[in-house]
Protein backbone atom coordinates (compact mmCIF):
# COMPACT_ATOMS: atom_id res chain seq x y z
CA UNK A 1 0.00 0.00 0.00
CA UNK A 2 1.65 3.31 -1.25
CA UNK A 3 1.36 6.93 0.36
CA UNK A 4 -0.47 8.21 -1.98
CA UNK A 5 -3.64 9.53 -3.45
CA UNK A 6 -5.29 10.31 -6.64
CA UNK A 7 -8.34 12.04 -8.13
CA UNK A 8 -9.66 13.18 -11.42
CA UNK A 9 -11.71 16.81 -11.28
CA UNK A 10 -12.75 18.60 -14.79
CA UNK A 11 -10.05 16.88 -16.36
CA UNK A 12 -7.65 17.80 -13.64
CA UNK A 13 -5.42 14.67 -12.36
CA UNK A 14 -4.03 15.00 -8.74
CA UNK A 15 -1.71 13.16 -7.22
CA UNK A 16 -0.85 13.71 -3.74
CA UNK A 17 1.98 12.34 -1.74
CA UNK A 18 0.74 11.94 2.02
CA UNK A 19 3.37 11.18 3.83
CA UNK A 20 4.09 14.33 5.61
CA UNK A 21 5.20 12.64 9.08
CA UNK A 22 8.44 11.85 6.89
CA UNK A 23 8.34 15.21 5.43
CA UNK A 24 6.49 13.21 1.95
CA UNK A 25 9.61 11.14 0.68
CA UNK A 26 8.61 8.78 -1.48
CA UNK A 27 8.90 4.54 -1.00
CA UNK A 28 8.68 1.76 -3.85
CA UNK A 29 5.34 0.97 -3.46
CA UNK A 30 3.79 4.63 -3.49
CA UNK A 31 5.95 5.43 -6.79
CA UNK A 32 4.56 1.84 -8.35
CA UNK A 33 1.21 3.50 -7.38
CA UNK A 34 1.61 6.75 -9.13
CA UNK A 35 3.40 5.36 -12.56
CA UNK A 36 0.40 2.75 -12.26
CA UNK A 37 -2.10 5.82 -12.15
CA UNK A 38 -0.25 7.95 -14.68
CA UNK A 39 0.21 5.56 -17.37
CA UNK A 40 -3.65 4.96 -16.97
CA UNK A 41 -3.97 8.76 -17.66
CA UNK A 42 -1.77 8.79 -20.30
CA UNK A 43 -3.60 5.92 -22.06
CA UNK A 44 -7.06 7.66 -21.86
CA UNK A 45 -8.05 10.88 -22.93
CA UNK A 46 -10.27 12.60 -19.55
CA UNK A 47 -7.16 13.66 -18.02
CA UNK A 48 -6.06 17.02 -19.65
CA UNK A 49 -3.73 18.59 -17.00
CA UNK A 50 -2.00 16.57 -13.93
CA UNK A 51 -0.90 18.63 -11.01
CA UNK A 52 1.44 16.76 -7.87
CA UNK A 53 1.23 18.09 -4.56
CA UNK A 54 1.91 17.03 -1.18
CA UNK A 55 0.20 16.79 2.34
CA UNK A 56 0.68 19.18 4.81
CA UNK A 57 2.82 22.42 4.33
CA UNK A 58 6.46 20.93 5.67
CA UNK A 59 7.83 19.39 2.56
CA UNK A 60 6.89 18.82 -1.44
CA UNK A 61 9.23 15.69 -1.32
CA UNK A 62 12.32 14.96 0.48
CA UNK A 63 13.44 12.23 -1.88
CA UNK A 64 13.46 8.29 -1.96
CA UNK A 65 13.25 6.58 1.21
CA UNK A 66 16.85 5.97 2.36
CA UNK A 67 16.09 2.79 4.53
CA UNK A 68 14.98 0.91 1.00
CA UNK A 69 18.91 1.63 -0.13
CA UNK A 70 19.86 -0.48 3.26
CA UNK A 71 17.35 -3.20 2.59
CA UNK A 72 18.35 -3.38 -0.64
CA UNK A 73 22.17 -3.89 0.59
CA UNK A 74 23.07 -0.49 -1.25
CA UNK A 75 22.14 -1.30 -5.10
CA UNK A 76 21.71 1.99 -6.76
CA UNK A 77 20.29 0.50 -9.28
CA UNK A 78 17.40 -1.61 -7.96
CA UNK A 79 16.73 2.08 -6.18
CA UNK A 80 16.60 3.57 -8.99
CA UNK A 81 15.17 2.33 -11.72
CA UNK A 82 11.80 3.25 -10.79
CA UNK A 83 12.86 6.94 -10.37
CA UNK A 84 13.98 6.63 -14.14
CA UNK A 85 10.42 4.83 -14.73
CA UNK A 86 8.82 7.64 -12.86
CA UNK A 87 10.44 10.67 -14.63
CA UNK A 88 10.11 8.82 -18.40
CA UNK A 89 5.60 8.84 -17.83
CA UNK A 90 5.76 12.70 -16.73
CA UNK A 91 7.60 13.70 -19.46
CA UNK A 92 6.04 11.57 -22.38
CA UNK A 93 2.39 11.82 -20.96
CA UNK A 94 0.34 14.61 -23.74
CA UNK A 95 -1.50 15.88 -20.29
CA UNK A 96 1.11 18.87 -19.22
CA UNK A 97 2.33 18.48 -15.72
CA UNK A 98 2.32 20.89 -12.92
CA UNK A 99 4.17 20.76 -9.60
CA UNK A 100 3.10 22.39 -6.71
CA UNK A 101 5.65 23.19 -4.31
CA UNK A 102 6.42 24.17 -0.72
CA UNK A 103 8.47 23.17 2.45
CA UNK A 104 11.77 21.53 1.21
CA UNK A 105 11.81 19.74 -2.36
CA UNK A 106 15.19 17.52 -2.14
CA UNK A 107 16.69 14.85 -4.09
CA UNK A 108 14.45 12.40 -5.37
CA UNK A 109 11.84 15.21 -4.76
CA UNK A 110 13.71 17.85 -6.43
CA UNK A 111 14.27 15.57 -9.64
CA UNK A 112 10.45 15.02 -9.65
CA UNK A 113 9.73 18.90 -9.37
CA UNK A 114 12.37 18.87 -12.29
CA UNK A 115 10.56 16.32 -14.47
CA UNK A 116 7.40 18.09 -14.36
CA UNK A 117 6.72 20.61 -16.92
CA UNK A 118 5.26 23.23 -14.89
CA UNK A 119 7.14 24.31 -11.38
CA UNK A 120 5.17 27.00 -9.34
CA UNK A 121 6.57 27.11 -5.83
CA UNK A 122 6.26 29.00 -2.22
CA UNK A 123 9.05 31.73 -1.91
CA UNK A 124 10.20 29.95 1.18
CA UNK A 125 10.31 26.67 -0.25
CA UNK A 126 14.02 25.37 -0.47
CA UNK A 127 15.21 23.51 -3.45
CA UNK A 128 18.38 21.49 -2.86
CA UNK A 129 20.33 18.45 -4.59
CA UNK A 130 21.53 17.18 -0.92
CA UNK A 131 23.04 13.35 -2.77
CA UNK A 132 26.94 14.60 -2.86
CA UNK A 133 26.68 14.18 1.09
CA UNK A 134 25.47 10.91 0.84
CA UNK A 135 28.21 10.22 -1.24
CA UNK A 136 25.70 9.45 -4.07
CA UNK A 137 26.32 11.30 -8.05
CA UNK A 138 23.83 12.25 -8.65
CA UNK A 139 22.15 11.08 -12.24
CA UNK A 140 18.93 12.33 -13.03
CA UNK A 141 18.71 15.94 -12.82
CA UNK A 142 21.86 17.00 -14.90
CA UNK A 143 21.16 16.97 -18.11
CA UNK A 144 18.08 18.58 -17.23
CA UNK A 145 20.12 21.34 -14.87
CA UNK A 146 22.40 21.93 -17.24
CA UNK A 147 19.46 23.02 -20.21
CA UNK A 148 17.87 24.92 -17.30
CA UNK A 149 19.91 26.82 -15.18
CA UNK A 150 23.42 25.93 -17.03
CA UNK A 151 26.89 24.72 -16.19
CA UNK A 152 28.10 27.57 -13.38
CA UNK A 153 24.75 26.95 -11.55
CA UNK A 154 24.66 23.21 -11.87
CA UNK A 155 28.07 22.69 -10.55
CA UNK A 156 27.07 24.72 -7.41
CA UNK A 157 23.75 22.96 -6.73
CA UNK A 158 25.12 19.72 -7.49
CA UNK A 159 28.95 19.83 -5.79
CA UNK A 160 27.40 21.92 -2.69
CA UNK A 161 24.58 20.73 -2.06
CA UNK A 162 23.10 23.69 -0.71
CA UNK A 163 19.63 24.59 -0.82
CA UNK A 164 18.28 27.89 -2.96
CA UNK A 165 14.87 29.18 -1.92
CA UNK A 166 11.69 29.19 -4.57
CA UNK A 167 12.27 33.06 -5.03
CA UNK A 168 16.07 32.37 -6.18
CA UNK A 169 14.77 29.14 -8.14
CA UNK A 170 12.48 31.84 -10.07
CA UNK A 171 15.45 34.25 -11.03
CA UNK A 172 17.36 31.28 -12.06
CA UNK A 173 14.74 29.70 -13.89
CA UNK A 174 14.58 26.29 -11.78
CA UNK A 175 10.87 27.30 -11.21
CA UNK A 176 8.29 28.50 -13.40
CA UNK A 177 6.85 31.16 -10.78
CA UNK A 178 7.29 31.68 -7.42
CA UNK A 179 4.57 33.40 -4.91
CA UNK A 180 3.62 33.82 -1.59
CA UNK A 181 2.84 30.65 0.26
CA UNK A 182 -0.65 32.33 0.89
CA UNK A 183 -1.22 32.73 -2.62
CA UNK A 184 0.21 29.46 -4.32
CA UNK A 185 -3.06 27.64 -4.89
CA UNK A 186 -4.46 30.83 -6.40
CA UNK A 187 -1.31 30.34 -8.69
CA UNK A 188 -1.60 26.92 -9.67
CA UNK A 189 -5.39 26.79 -10.02
CA UNK A 190 -4.57 30.21 -12.46
CA UNK A 191 -2.21 28.15 -14.59
CA UNK A 192 -4.42 24.94 -14.68
CA UNK A 193 -7.24 26.89 -16.10
CA UNK A 194 -4.61 28.50 -18.53
CA UNK A 195 -3.62 25.31 -19.86
CA UNK A 196 -7.02 23.73 -19.79
CA UNK A 197 -8.51 26.78 -22.02
CA UNK A 198 -6.25 25.40 -25.34
CA UNK A 199 -6.80 22.66 -27.39
CA UNK A 200 -5.59 19.20 -25.20
CA UNK A 201 -4.10 17.63 -28.53
CA UNK A 202 -2.01 21.05 -29.75
CA UNK A 203 -1.08 20.83 -26.52
CA UNK A 204 0.02 17.71 -26.53
CA UNK A 205 1.87 18.30 -29.28
CA UNK A 206 3.47 20.76 -28.20
CA UNK A 207 5.31 19.29 -25.30
CA UNK A 208 6.16 16.47 -27.89
CA UNK A 209 7.90 18.86 -29.86
CA UNK A 210 9.79 21.06 -27.14
CA UNK A 211 11.50 17.27 -25.39
CA UNK A 212 11.90 15.97 -28.84
CA UNK A 213 14.06 19.05 -29.64
CA UNK A 214 16.00 19.08 -26.83
CA UNK A 215 18.27 15.90 -28.39
CA UNK A 216 18.30 18.22 -31.68
CA UNK A 217 20.40 20.61 -33.01
CA UNK A 218 18.26 24.51 -33.79
CA UNK A 219 18.07 23.54 -37.27
CA UNK A 220 17.35 20.27 -36.94
CA UNK A 221 14.63 21.20 -34.11
CA UNK A 222 12.74 23.86 -36.25
CA UNK A 223 12.61 21.41 -39.42
CA UNK A 224 10.87 18.85 -37.08
CA UNK A 225 8.31 21.80 -35.18
CA UNK A 226 8.05 22.73 -38.84
CA UNK A 227 7.08 19.28 -39.89
CA UNK A 228 4.38 18.73 -36.80
CA UNK A 229 2.87 22.28 -37.52
CA UNK A 230 2.34 21.77 -41.14
CA UNK A 231 0.98 18.34 -40.27
CA UNK A 232 -1.33 19.16 -37.69
CA UNK A 233 -2.62 22.30 -39.88
CA UNK A 234 -3.65 19.84 -42.45
CA UNK A 235 -4.99 17.16 -40.13
CA UNK A 236 -6.25 18.34 -36.60
CA UNK A 237 -9.31 20.34 -36.89
CA UNK A 238 -7.98 22.67 -33.60
CA UNK A 239 -6.15 25.67 -36.64
CA UNK A 240 -9.87 25.99 -38.12
CA UNK A 241 -11.14 26.07 -35.00
CA UNK A 242 -9.03 27.98 -33.01
CA UNK A 243 -8.72 30.78 -35.92
CA UNK A 244 -12.67 31.05 -36.60
CA UNK A 245 -13.15 31.50 -32.70
CA UNK A 246 -11.10 34.54 -32.73
CA UNK A 247 -12.41 35.96 -36.25
CA UNK A 248 -16.21 35.14 -34.71
CA UNK A 249 -15.35 36.77 -31.05
CA UNK A 250 -15.94 33.77 -29.15
CA UNK A 251 -14.05 31.29 -26.84
CA UNK A 252 -13.00 28.13 -29.19
CA UNK A 253 -14.94 25.14 -28.73
CA UNK A 254 -12.20 21.81 -28.82
CA UNK A 255 -14.73 19.58 -27.67
CA UNK A 256 -17.07 20.77 -30.81
CA UNK A 257 -13.81 20.06 -33.59
CA UNK A 258 -12.89 16.29 -32.18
Amino acid sequence: MGNASFAVEEHVGYVTIEREEALNAIDSPTKAEIIETLKGWRAGDEVHVVVVRSEGDRAFCAGGDLKEVRELDYSLKAFTDTWEELFEVLTTMGAPTVARVDGYALGGGFDLMLHCDFVVAADDAMLGQPEVGLGIVNHFSPPMLLQTVGLRKTMELLLTGEMVSGAEAERIGLVTRSVPRDELDEAVDSLVDSLLAKSPRIVAKVKRGLYTSLDLSPSAARAYLEAVALESARVDPDYREGVAAQLEGREPDWAASD
